[in-house]
């Protein structure tokens, strides 16, 4: 406002002044016009004398020169009270907009006062909330933690139940003194090693947490980015050296130790994806578990503990089952599923021998994955007793809300041979062999095996 005050009081001058010279020039020459005129009518019309004439004219350019600047004056006056005015309007304008303004600096002082008492407020309410979801979470990591160690008892429990009747049966199998047994060349680092040896290797291994948790990725095709990745295991001995599961199958498996050390995978499982879910990173896990797993009556109950404990990560782990297990289920393993699957956890099946099956009472029970044999598909089908092409599987599975998944790929010929069958997912030494899994990922289960071990 008050630039234009400023701005009007610069350009009037100039403007007023412009006008009256313009009007005096104008008006002077109307008056000398006329006055000569007026002249010339009384000297040669009316009859007077030339200095009658001329005093007239003078006269009347006198009158006409006094009306003119009693009316510039009049209307400098009428341009000067406008002005005036229009000050007066600005000067009033600018006044309530000052008045506006202190208003609103009064109300920004009660702003901030408003605004101080709201964050003193906010303070108070903040540190009591803090204070309780921090109880909420130690009462919840102490949850976790008696779950977490619930579940590393039932697992030592059952290695040594099924340990014990192994040591009775291979002490009563061990050969007399004069029986020589005939020399075979060593198929592993444990092959010199009695069944009792390896299984007490297996043991220490287990329960000192030498349990390695190696990840094999499941790509898309044909992007062949890594979408999941699947769990296994490897043990390692006291030396550090690393122990295959074809190292230990022969006596493990008959042992019933199988299904324990499945079940500790699922759980370093479950510690991975928790870890990575809180870097903000999607991950899909395969973990195998074990039928046995299923129905035991002691383990099973802590098992859906810790998993309802870890229900959030429902779709990060999978867990993978052998078709043989499936097929061989009774109401027991389908019950299992069942309290499984309702806390939104997903299944796979592998080791498929047989692409006869009801795929409809899968997807009832949770089943969202089918790993076939690559070389199963390429071939036709023909050994798997297939009612379809392989071609049509990966179709007819997503009917059901299945993903098809193309394992023990080893050549660039058989992708190309699987991308005719649009396949949306592969696994296979071609893309990525088993690596191990960083230790940090561990923290948790490494330090906990660590002091078990000690207290052991």
């Amino acid at each position: 406002m008050r630039r234009r005050i400023n701005a009007w009081r610069r350009h009037w001058p100039s403007r007023g002044g412009h006008l009256v010279k313009s009007s005096t020039i104008l008006v002077g020459g109307c008056i000398i016009v006329i006055s000569v005129s007026l002249g010339i009518v009384l000297a040669f019309r009316l009859g007077f004398s030339a200095q009658d004439a001329s005093f007239a004219a003078g006269l009347a350019a006198l009158a006409m020169i006094l009306l003119q600047t009693l009316a510039a004056r009049s209307r400098e006056r009428a341009e000067f009270q406008r002005g005036l005015d229009e000050m007066r309007r600005a000067n009033a304008q600018a006044l309530h907009e000052f008045d506006a303004l202190g208003g609103q600096v009064r109300g920004l002082d009660e702003l901030e006062a408003r605004i101080g008492d709201l964050e003193r407020r906010l303070e108070h309410g903040l540190a009591a909330e803090l204070e309780g979801r921090i109880g909420a979470e130690i009462e919840a990591a102490k949850a976790s933690m008696v779950s977490e160690m619930q579940v590393i008892e039932a697992l030592v429990r059952q290695l040594a139940e099924s340990i014990l009747p192994l040591d009775a049966a291979a002490g009563a199998r061990e050969p007399e003194p004069e029986e020589v047994p005939e020399p075979q060349p060593p198929a592993s680092p444990l092959a010199h090693l009695s069944d009792s040896d390896v299984l007490e290797m297996v043991r220490r291994s287990i329960e000192a947490n030498r349990v390695d948790v190696y990840l094999q990725p499941v790509v898309t095709l044909p992007q062949r980015k890594a979408r999941y990745y699947e769990a296994l295991t490897r043990l390692r001995g006291e030396g550090g050296e690393l122990i295959l599961p074809a190292d230990y199958l022969r006596v493990a498996e008959p042992a019933g130790i199988m299904p324990t050390i499945d079940n500790l995978l699922l759980f370093r499982s479950v510690q991975i994806v928790r870890r990575l879910a809180q870097r903000n990173r999607e991950i899909g896990i395969f973990c195998n578990i074990s039928a046995h797993a299923l129905v035991d009556p002691d383990f099973f109950p802590q098992f859906v503990e810790f998993m309802e404990h870890n229900k959030e990560l429902a779709k990060a782990i999978i867990f993978e089952f052998p078709q043989s297990t499936i097929l061989g289920s009774g109401p027991l393993e389908a019950e299992s599923l069942a309290e499984l699957a309702e806390y939104g956890f997903r299944f796979s099946m592998d080791h498929v021998t047989s692409l006869d099956m009801n795929l409809g009472e899968l997807a009832d029970q949770g089943f969202r994955f089918l790993k076939v044999d690559a070389r199963l598909l390429i071939d036709g089908g023909q050994k798997a007793g297939a009612q379809i092409h392989p071609a049509d599987l990966a179709h007819l599975l997503e009917r059901y809300g299945m993903q098809l998944i193309a394992e023990k790929i080893e050549t660039e010929q058989a992708v190309i041979e699987l991308l005719e069958f649009d396949v949306p997912l592969a696994q296979g030494f071609l893309f990525s062999e088993p690596r191990p899994v960083r230790g940090d990922l561990l923290g948790d289960g490494a330090e906990l095996g660590q002091r078990r071990a000690a207290a052991g």
